[in-house]
């Protein structure tokens, strides 16, 4: 799959970034940041230049992400029984994101793009539960705007080195998530100790 991606990427260059980005929106069995990490070695070999590679991808991921938010606002909890969203969206997850967008929802935005796995229920999520667009917008183009151009320097500065370079993303990945998880805890025991503090009081 590697090697298809890779030729679609050379031969249609920035198209084939920004149709490959777009077809993970729907179920395109290859990950967003492997497209991401190509698009830098394809650039890295001079095919492409890699500040419009950058751009386009950038385009790309914002785009794919509030595509995902608009289908949830459109169909809402229809999407639990829909035969392509069903196993990306299930009642148990929408019900455990409602908590979560409740108290975190601009983190959960922020972070959960950077999260494999659960990216695309969390913007699915965001639609269903009509969180702000303008909130969805300016956070996930701000987290985007880390991860994106770094994804793609990654490729372009290591590009014969991908196994590695995918092996320490996915790493980082699950740091990511372990550190967002443990703020959550931090804050949720916080919140806890002050109303058992104000009780007493």
């Amino acid at each position: 799959m590697e090697a298809f991606v890779l030729a679609n990427i050379a031969q249609f260059t920035y198209l084939g970034i920004f149709a490959f980005l777009m077809l993970t929106v729907f179920g395109f069995p290859f990950p967003e940041d492997a497209v991401l990490l190509l698009s830098g070695a394809v650039a890295s070999q001079g095919v492409i230049n890699v500040m419009p590679a950058i751009y386009v991808a950038y385009v790309g991921v914002v785009i794919g992400d509030l595509l995902l938010y608009y289908i949830g606002r459109r169909y809402g909890t229809k999407l639990v029984c829909h035969s392509r969203f069903k196993k990306i969206l299930t009642e148990e997850r929408l019900a455990r994101a409602t908590k979560w967008f409740h108290r975190w929802g601009n983190s959960l935005v922020f972070f959960g793009r950077h999260l494999v796995g659960v990216r695309a229920q969390i913007f699915l999520c965001a639609g269903v539960l009509k969180f702000p667009a303008g909130r969805v917008v300016l956070y996930n183009c701000l987290s985007a705007l880390l991860g994106v151009p770094l994804m793609v320097a990654l490729g372009y500065l290591f590009g014969k080195n991908l196994p590695l370079i995918r092996e320490k993303v996915a790493v980082g990945n699950w740091l990511l998530l372990a550190c967002a998880s443990g703020l959550i805890f931090a804050y949720a025991a916080y919140r806890l100790y002050k109303k058992r503090a104000a009780r007493v009081a």
